[in-house]
């Protein structure tokens, strides 16, 4: 006995089946999240839980010590050997503060790049704004140079001063380490809990940015809650996060420079 043949038609006609599946798939989800979650919003518990464990990965493996401790080994000596720490603990920065996040913005909770705050925003504003507060910090930064804790402090890395090109390379690192920095609270969260959350996304990040400043002289700890409060409003005000960045990382260049100052400048241009 001979079956039938059995046509399941031509792959063009399972297509709409397809491309249907992937929608009908979220419409359920979102019925389900609404049903068990008392309509809890999805992007806001989203973006709090990713960045609690993005910013603990963070701190538990995109360290230097994290660096010395299982790839040290693996490099020999070398004239820029002793920044290798520095620049993993940069890059981690970058990486998992702000390229996954951004990416997690864009492709998994779809919303466009714009919305992060990537964009210059209102740019005027924020260069005058930011000019203004770092004009506001530099006698207080001035002031604070003279301290020996401080000078002791920075730079974070002592090679960073061994020659001028050992110092354009740390300095430029640093500068790119505050992109991860300033992304994960004044881009990832603020511009992803605002729509929901409104102004209250301002203090919301301010809570892990202080956090993350344990460890450090209480009176900067302290400081971190106003700077908070300061950036994320900036960010809102201009639509960028890119403002908070120039600040931040001026103010740490400023911080380096002074410090070597008084520590009695730098190696050769040739060390």
């Amino acid at each position: 006995m001979r079956w039938p043949p059995v046509s399941i038609g031509p792959w063009p006609s399972w297509k709409p089946r397809v491309a249907e599946a992937g929608p009908r798939l979220r419409l359920r989800l979102r019925a389900a999240w609404a049903k068990y979650t008392d309509g809890l919003s999805f992007q806001p518990v989203a973006i709090l839980l990713l960045s609690t464990v993005v910013l603990i990965l963070f701190h538990e493996n995109g360290n230097s010590q994290f660096f010395r401790q299982h790839f040290g080994r693996y490099f020999g000596p070398s004239s820029y050997g002793s920044l290798y720490p520095a620049l993993y603990w940069f890059g981690c920065s970058f990486v998992m503060l702000g390229a996954i996040p951004l990416l997690i913005g864009r492709f998994g909770l779809k919303q466009p790049i714009r919305d992060w705050g990537v964009g210059l925003g209102d740019w005027k504003t924020g260069l005058l704004v930011t000019g203004a507060f770092y004009l506001l910090f530099l006698p207080v930064l001035i002031y604070v140079s003279t301290q020996p804790a401080f000078q002791a402090k920075y730079p974070l890395f002592p090679a960073a001063t061994k020659s001028f090109w050992h110092f354009v390379l740390y300095e430029a690192a640093y500068a790119v380490y505050f992109i991860g920095w300033e992304f994960i609270y004044r881009g990832f969260m603020l511009f992803g809990l605002k729509p929901k959350l409104g102004y209250y996304a301002v203090f919301i990040q301010t809570i892990p940015f202080a956090i993350m400043h344990f460890g450090k002289p209480q009176a900067e700890t302290l400081a971190a809650v106003g700077a908070g409060v300061i950036l994320g409003y900036l960010a809102l005000r201009t639509r960028s996060f890119w403002y908070g960045w120039l600040l931040h990382a001026a103010i740490a260049f400023t911080n380096d420079l002074l410090a070597i100052y008084h520590k009695g400048g730098i190696g050769p241009p040739g060390g």
